[in-house]
């Protein structure tokens, strides 16, 4: 099947453990996916095997697990249209990405490890943007990593959050709501798993704001989320060539990270500009609608009873 890539054998091995992927079966079971999207009017959502083959991934290879994140994907644009609709590649969002918000460095940790991704988000100006524009490319970005890396999709994310300058006129745009359905779409509908958070350089007095806007998330998350006191305790979990050179590791500049995804960006503008297309019409489907269709962004109720601090 055009498009599909074949792995290399210790991606292919890990694959296989982690993700329950034969690769036989995965060309049929793409197109029984692709047959069923076809055949949900109340479902419009995009047919790319690539694309699939990464909720596949994310799904252990479960047909009805990746029906149901399939759906959870496409009906959430309703609920979080600020992050998930009008995702056109014009000068706006690219001057934002110039910025360096976000860094996907070259390589992944290992050959058969995850993806590194650095989000900077002092790096945000609050009065020519804010959250949700910084999310909203950070979404884009991860879709392009479930189509175009292997590693993000077997392997998962390793997510660096750097709070180092963020002040508090920049934290306090973090509002419960926004960072409840964000939570919802990692965990719901992503066709990529986060491994592990660890976020880095966070002020003192931004430690009590990062307590209230997170303390309404469950007591266990589906991922390991740790806060360091130092940066250098990063490398704790991580190898430092998996990490940028500004940030004392080997795996290239930030400059030239971004070029790569610059172009990445600008050579799916068609894909994107697509992209008002897709979605959920819930008066369309048949027996209860989706409930974040709705609005109803249950189920994350809790408290953020314990970080894993270093």
């Amino acid at each position: 099947m055009a498009g599909l890539r074949t792995l290399a054998p210790e991606l292919s091995a890990l694959a296989l453990s982690e993700c329950n992927e034969q690769q036989a079966e995965r060309e049929a079971l793409i197109a029984t996916l692709q047959t069923w999207i076809g055949k949900s009017p109340y479902l419009k959502a995009r047919t790319d095997e690539r694309l699939i083959l990464a909720f596949l991934r994310r799904c252990r290879f479960s047909v009805e697990e990746t029906k149901r994140r399939i759906d959870n994907y496409y009906s959430l644009r309703n609920a979080f249209p600020e992050v998930l609709c009008s995702r056109q590649v014009d000068e706006a969002l690219l001057r934002q990405f110039d910025r360096g918000i976000h860094v996907i460095p070259a390589r992944p940790a290992s050959p058969q490890g995850p993806r590194v991704i650095i989000s900077q988000f002092c790096k945000i100006d609050p009065k020519q943007s804010n959250p949700r524009e910084a999310f909203k490319l950070l979404f884009m970005l991860l879709e392009l990593l479930a189509l175009e890396c292997d590693n993000a999709s077997v392997a998962g994310l390793f997510f660096v959050v750097d709070a180092r300058d963020v002040n508090m006129e920049q934290m306090m745009q973090y509002d419960p709501f926004l960072l409840k359905k964000t939570f919802m779409l990692v965990d719901q509908c992503l066709p990529l798993r986060f491994a592990e958070i660890h976020l880095v350089n966070m002020i003192p007095s931004g430690q009590t704001i990062f307590n209230f806007v997170t303390s309404f998330l469950p007591a266990k998350l589906p991922w390991k989320f740790v806060v360091h006191k130092k940066s250098e305790d990063l490398y704790k979990h991580l190898p430092p060539e998996a990490m940028t050179i500004e940030y004392g590791g080997s795996n290239g500049y930030q400059a030239e990270a971004l070029d790569y995804w610059r172009q990445k960006l600008q050579a799916h503008k068609d894909y994107f500009d697509e992209d008002a297309q897709y979605g959920t019409n819930e008066k369309l489907r048949v027996g209860l609608a989706n409930a974040w269709a709705t609005g109803e962004l249950g189920g994350t109720s809790g408290s953020f009873r314990k970080l894993e601090v270093d």
